[in-house]
């Protein structure tokens, strides 16, 4: 992995949180297309540290053996080779865990390991290695909070219960209904706001954008709008496009 701050794009990093199936994710992937800059998703680095330690067979209630064992794990991030994706991939001690990540047991013991302060500490100096190269949409629950709390441009984007539960119903296989996954949201939403490690809250200074009555493409739309106004140099460059048309 380079950690070197690509030229010119150091100031240039944007910070999404909100609580699951907000739509960070999607809005995000979108608007580095757009911009041609990376996604980083930071719950990929919770969910690998999930893997490392389900494979490596320590249990995720026992916290001092989790960190450990994550503090010794080397963890590396690589842009996807599909020259077309803007997303990156997480290796483990030489592992690419990424086809891993979306697996059931790793979804279910994430939340437990996230709320370990000490693997939170842990990531947080990656990813802010990782964003300090800049150029980036960095995606999570803390980040305009702890990860990146002097950005640019932040953003907390968030979404009715209800909507939330339909589109995380919507994006899992095993045919969940939306009774239990809203269930399943809400205890979510109570873990990420309550947890005494970077819980889960706006930053002060965050635009707030509610995605409920949006398609992607309008929350894209909104979310750039406001990218542009906080980066000056985005804003500049879009001037510069209009004229040259």
């Amino acid at each position: 992995m380079n950690d070197s701050p690509v030229s010119g794009c150091q100031q240039q990093v944007v910070a999404i949180d909100g609580p699951v199936a907000s739509g960070k994710t999607a809005v995000g992937r979108e608007l580095a297309r757009r911009l041609g800059w990376r996604l980083f998703d930071t719950g990929i680095m919770y969910r690998a540290a999930t893997w490392q330690a389900q494979r490596r067979g320590v249990h995720l209630d026992e916290d001092e053996s989790v960190a450990d064992l994550i503090r010794e794990s080397a963890f590396q991030l690589s842009p996807q080779s599909d020259s077309e994706s803007v997303d990156l991939d997480v290796y483990v001690d030489g592992d690419n865990a990424t086809p891993y990540l979306r697996k059931p047991e790793v979804e279910s013991g994430v939340p437990t390991v996230a709320a370990i302060a000490s693997v939170r500490a842990l990531m947080v100096e990656i990813q802010q290695a990782q964003a300090a190269q800049g150029c980036m949409i960095v995606v999570g629950r803390d980040i305009g909070t702890v990860v990146l709390p002097d950005a640019p441009a932040k953003i907390f984007l968030d979404a009715s219960e209800e909507v939330r539960a339909r589109r995380r119903a919507a994006e899992q296989s095993s045919g969940a209904d939306e009774a239990s996954v809203l269930k399943a949201t809400q205890r979510r939403d109570a873990r990420d706001r309550s947890r005494t490690a970077s819980p889960l809250i706006a930053a002060a200074d965050a635009i707030r954008l509610d995605t409920s009555r949006l398609t992607l493409e309008q929350a894209v739309d909104a979310a750039e709008a406001i990218i542009r106004k906080r980066i000056p140099a985005l804003a500049s460059a879009q001037s510069d496009a209009v004229r040259q048309g």
